[in-house]
């Protein structure tokens, strides 16, 4: 693999991993924010998925933020509505 396609995964991987957050932010805006949750800890039970990965391995290798992390920044953020 060369070098260039290596930073253009971590760039891609930057991307949808941001993209993932925006689209939490916009459940917990919505007022979904535990429903999505509960669905996510759901999910991750099912695929016995790691829920605290090495936080350098998952940056590269993972499209999708742990579970861990989307809890903490779905319960961490303020709603919109809230905000209004």
């Amino acid at each position: 693999v060369a070098p260039v396609e290596q930073v253009i995964q971590v760039m891609m991987q930057f991307m949808t991993r941001t993209h993932e957050y925006q689209a939490d932010r916009f459940a917990v805006d919505e007022g979904r924010g535990e429903a999505l949750a509960r669905a996510l800890v759901k999910i991750s039970t099912t695929n016995k998925s790691n829920i605290h990965p090495d936080p350098w391995w998952s940056a590269y290798h993972n499209s999708h933020p742990s579970l861990a992390e989307r809890l903490h920044a779905i319960r961490n953020a303020p709603s919109a509505k809230k905000r209004q």
